[in-house]
């Protein structure tokens, strides 16, 4: 597993599971954003560029915590992709991203998915002494 930079900001620095261990790229949520329209892309693009700028967004049509998880939460583009994330304990000013999804798809489904990717990337930190 490693971290792969996604935007750099004056509050959050936005990264994202890369899950490969070796020169190949697996990374769930740079692979989502990068096969999205033109104009989703562009809509979350903005998004994680507002919250990497000025912290944690308010503004529930932006960005949201998923219901039912420990710490999951949504950013979402006008369009209707979502892109899951969480805020790793004892990391300030860090937003680690796991995976996206559809408007449509079982969110309980893609959220179970974001947990297991967040439980994945502790267990790494752990085995890393951190």
């Amino acid at each position: 597993m490693k971290l792969q930079i996604i935007r750099s900001g004056v509050r959050f620095t936005i990264l994202a599971l890369d899950l490969s261990d070796g020169e190949t790229a697996n990374c769930p949520a740079l692979q989502f954003l990068e096969g999205l329209p033109e104009a989703s892309r562009k809509s979350l693009t903005a998004v994680l560029q507002l919250h990497a700028a000025t912290g944690p967004l308010r503004n529930t049509e932006k960005s949201r915590p998923i219901k039912g998880t420990e710490g999951i939460w949504e950013f979402k583009s006008r369009q209707g992709d979502r892109l899951l994330f969480f805020y790793p304990k004892g990391e300030r000013g860090v937003t680690i991203l796991t995976n996206g999804f559809h408007k449509g798809a079982p969110v309980k489904v893609e959220a179970r998915r974001a947990q297991a990717l967040m439980d994945q990337y502790y267990a790494w930190r752990s085995r890393r002494g951190k």
